[in-house]
């Protein structure tokens, strides 16, 4: 992890407690590194925080709260590319076996642990 700018300045400046960014770490939404005695972030951890920061801030969401919106948000977008591909394979295919042929072949619309259950 290329680590460069400073966790507890950039917190200071979008609002955002230490508890906060703890409980994000202890559940694994984003990364730190210590050095010394400072924690340090990556560019993609401040993109996170920021949203974070926006969804408390903003919203009045609760720590909780914000890791289900996320996780939420996470599902919508795999969805959204999910029914991207989907279209792209349509507009590709020439017939209706080719069509079967080409989505059975897709890994995105594998059977995996998050589909198993009926859902794409």
């Amino acid at each position: 992890m290329d680590c460069c700018i400073n966790l507890a300045s950039f917190c200071n400046k979008i609002n955002l407690n230490n508890e906060s960014v703890m409980f994000f770490v202890y559940e694994g939404m984003i990364t730190v590194e210590r050095q010394e005695n400072e924690f340090y972030i990556d560019d993609k951890t401040a993109d996170m925080l920021r949203l974070i920061s926006e969804i408390k801030n903003d919203l009045g969401v609760n720590d909780e709260g914000v890791s289900v919106i996320i996780g939420l948000r996470k599902r919508i977008i795999d969805y959204q590319n999910k029914i991207k591909i989907m279209f792209d394979i349509i507009d590709n295919s020439k017939s209706i076996d080719e069509l079967i042929s080409m989505l059975k072949n897709n890994k995105a619309f594998s059977e995996t642990e998050d589909n198993s259950n009926g859902n794409i």
